[in-house]
């Protein structure tokens, strides 16, 4: 089969063996699979901590593709090669069958992203109908589902994001976005129930700043979160978890096919041209998802 071979001095396209599938894993014809930032983190060495790997390796978290006559997209686990190839192993109970209306790359869409969004606003930080929260890097893939499902669960929702984005971010639900180039957030946004932080670092430390007693800040942080040096007592901080589930993606996919979000896949790829998608990921400027077709 054909994959996106990596190693330290980039990506290739190449013939490999086909995988074969262990107990408890399905193997997957890939029609779709979505790049995602721990991608390049994964191919530089910035994940070796929590999933060293050995190259070459076939990276990709997430896909979409053929099961039995049916179509499933799902979550492949780190420790092993990866989706963006013709062929994928996805541990069983990380794949969810796709419903009608719902194509291959926005299924593949949801996955990683969307899950990281779910998990962190819906069942970590609890958000509902009142609390007012700001989604940083509200334009990115996480961010860009993230504003729609704080907003369809009644939130006021303010996000940051470079100035070409702001428009973006405001047809998804947003009800003011901040230049984070131009602007202090912490000046700009009003005190918030809840802060979703994918950028980690200082901004991280300057979120607690604008947290409402008793709020949270959740982080699925790019960056090393700071010591807690100025730490509050009175708010929460915390790292999400993101587990992959059946019954997670399943939700995720329901509320994609009734209209509650909108799969936001703004760039599709050939395979060959896979090391172009990890270069826009790793710029920090891609708009919403970014999947290679097979």
């Amino acid at each position: 089969m054909k994959a996106g071979v990596a190693s330290e001095n980039g990506l290739v396209m190449r013939d490999i063996p086909q995988p074969k599938p262990k107990p408890n894993e399905v193997l997957v014809k890939v029609r779709a699979a979505s790049v995602n930032p721990i991608d390049w983190k994964m191919r530089r060495g910035l994940m070796a901590k929590v999933f060293p790997i050995d190259f070459p390796r076939v990276l990709g978290r997430d896909c979409a593709g053929e099961l039995e006559g049916g179509l499933v997209a799902g979550v492949s686990d780190p420790r092993t090669d990866g989706t963006h190839a013709e062929y994928a192993l996805l541990p069983a109970d990380q794949a969810a069958p796709i419903p009608e209306g719902l194509s291959p790359e926005e299924a593949a869409s949801l996955c990683v992203t969307g899950l990281s969004a779910y998990i962190a606003l819906v069942e970590t930080a609890r958000v509902s109908g009142g609390h007012r929260v700001l989604v940083h890097a509200g334009a990115g893939g996480v961010g860009s589902l993230a504003i729609q499902i704080a907003r369809q669960l009644g939130c006021e929702v303010f996000a940051t994001a470079s100035l070409p984005n702001h428009d973006y971010c405001r047809s998804l639900g947003a009800v003011a976005v901040v230049d984070y180039r131009a602007q202090d957030f912490t000046a700009a946004v009003p005190p918030c129930d809840v802060v979703l932080d994918t950028i980690g670092g200082d901004t991280h430390r300057r979120s607690l700043q604008i947290l409402k007693p008793g709020g949270t800040v959740v982080a699925l942080a790019a960056e090393p979160i700071p010591r807690a040096s100025q730490k509050r007592s009175d708010v929460r901080d915390t790292m999400v978890n993101v587990r992959p589930t059946r019954e997670r993606l399943l939700q995720l996919f329901q509320w994609a096919t009734s209209g509650i979000i909108k799969p936001q896949v703004t760039q599709r790829f050939k395979p060959e041209q896979a090391g172009k998608a990890y270069a826009i990921s790793e710029s920090g400027h891609a708009r919403g998802k970014m999947v290679i077709q097979f």
